[in-house]
């Protein structure tokens, strides 16, 4: 049986070794204050009260694997940098401890402030060596991939895989898509030009490659067809596909069944129609909440634009919706008021000069976004969804990305599974991928599962 690499059979300590590391960091915090006298304090804590110890092990513990986890140090196929880590670690450290002096105040609780104080100053450098060990045995199973494809399509995800190296995949060359042109200019991304598709199965059982990523060209007939069906077609229409065996070798699609031939669902009857009022429902509840928990937030962040620029609080700016439909969106403002005074829509960038003050922060951690709670409960756009785009962009977009109409067959959304899983400078093309694939397997725990990562995603301030 196959070996799993080092990093695999390492995974289940990570949690292991936290909940240690939480346990013996209190168990610290509260021996020191039982044998020293600490300043500012009113000398050594009495021993009976280390029974206190058992009443908060199980809530630090539990909390601080829930909020590694939310912060996405349990996520094995990243490695972070040293400064990153440090800054989840302390921030997890530092929700911890303010969670633990809002239980004691506001639930009257008997429990020494300093032990929470003595518990952070341990538990961070612990967490941080712990996860500096791991990291060290940490080893990256290098495959070697044959590209099959080099138009656009192949050359990003060559490119994607030359700069993020920890997934392991190395391009060792390529072989054309029967039929595709040469690529324009040189590709070295590529690596050189194998053969033919004819060659892959003597390639693979010499030894030559590990795996073979197919990265044809978007521009077929099937697509086209997909493009031109978005926003006539019925919602009770489906497109069907008699599978051929490459198709029917693809998991987790929808089948049908004439008699007995499988067709697959390529394009479905619209099951938003069913689903909209659990989903309406949804964001409503949901929505409320976060715009009552938000409301404080969005009080000091406004007054922050006010105060460190001039015009408006708000930014109103139109973009498109459901069906092509366009509507209005609000922001809180984030460039200054003459930052497209020409006319001309130009996507921001993470150091845009454009800012103000205190819009790359309001941008960084997705505060600009909050007034759209109000759009959500309006229902003009779902907490999950496409994110709505600005009308100059769309227009460029449906002549230049194929399928990217499909996207305008549900609501736009605050948030998406392009932005918990995407770069802030991901293509068009790549977020089309995801919001299709979210439109073609939506579900209840989708959702849910998107807004907990987008959560993530605010407090590492990362994505798109």
């Amino acid at each position: 049986m196959p070996t799993l690499p080092l990093s695999r059979r390492l995974a289940p300590l990570r949690p292991l070794g936290d909940a240690l590391i939480a346990a013996f960091a209190l168990f610290l915090a509260f021996r020191i204050r039982v044998e020293l006298p600490l300043p500012m304090t009113a000398g050594r804590l009495p021993a009976e009260r280390l029974v206190l110890f058992e009443h908060a092990l199980p809530w630090l513990v539990a909390g601080q694997i829930a909020l590694l986890a939310l912060v996405g140090l349990y996520d094995s196929a990243r490695p972070l940098a040293r400064l990153e880590l440090v800054r989840r670690i302390l921030l997890v450290v530092g929700l911890q401890a303010l969670a633990g002096a809002a239980a004691v105040f506001l639930g009257n609780l008997t429990f020494p402030r300093s032990v929470l104080l003595l518990y952070a100053l341990v538990d961070a450098p612990l967490l941080y060596s712990y996860r500096r060990l791991l990291d060290r045995l940490h080893k990256i199973p290098i495959r070697r991939v044959v590209l099959v494809g080099r138009g656009p399509v192949a050359r990003e995800v060559a490119s994607s895989l030359a700069e993020h190296r920890f997934h392991g995949l190395v391009v060792v060359g390529h072989v054309p898509v029967p039929g595709e042109s040469a690529p324009e200019g040189p590709a070295p991304e590529l690596g050189p030009c194998l053969g033919t598709v004819e060659d892959l199965p003597d390639l693979l059982v010499a030894g030559g490659a590990d795996d073979l990523l197919l990265a044809p060209s978007g521009d077929s007939w099937q697509t086209s067809l997909v493009d031109r069906l978005a926003g006539v077609r019925p919602p009770h229409a489906s497109v069907l596909l008699v599978p051929g065996p490459f198709e029917s070798l693809i998991g987790r699609m929808r089948y049908r069944w004439v008699s007995d031939l499988p067709v697959i669902e390529v394009v479905r009857e619209s099951e938003w129609r069913l689903r909209h009022p659990t989903k309406r429902l949804f964001d409503l509840v949901v929505g409320a909440l976060a715009a009552i928990a938000a409301a404080p937030i969005l009080l000091v962040a406004a007054a922050a634009v006010a105060m460190t620029s001039r015009g408006p609080v708000l930014h109103r700016q139109r973009r498109i919706g459901l069906g092509l439909v366009p509507f209005e969106i609000w922001k809180l403002r984030t460039m200054r008021i003459d930052a497209e005074s020409n006319g001309e829509e130009r996507l921001a960038t993470l150091a845009d000069p454009r800012l103000t003050p205190i819009g790359g922060f309001l941008r960084r951690y997705r505060l600009d976004e909050l007034p759209q709670l109000a759009q959500v409960l309006s229902g003009r756009m779902s907490l999950v969804g496409p994110r709505p785009e600005r009308p100059g962009f769309v227009q460029r977009y449906l002549a230049e990305v194929p399928g990217y109409r499909e996207r305008f067959s549900v609501p736009p959304g605050l948030t998406g599974l392009a932005q918990v899983n995407g770069e802030y400078d991901s293509s068009a093309a790549n977020k089309l991928r995801y919001d299709l694939a979210y439109i073609a397997n939506w579900s209840f725990w989708l959702d849910l599962s998107i807004l907990i990562r987008t959560v993530r995603i605010v407090l590492t301030s990362r994505g798109v």
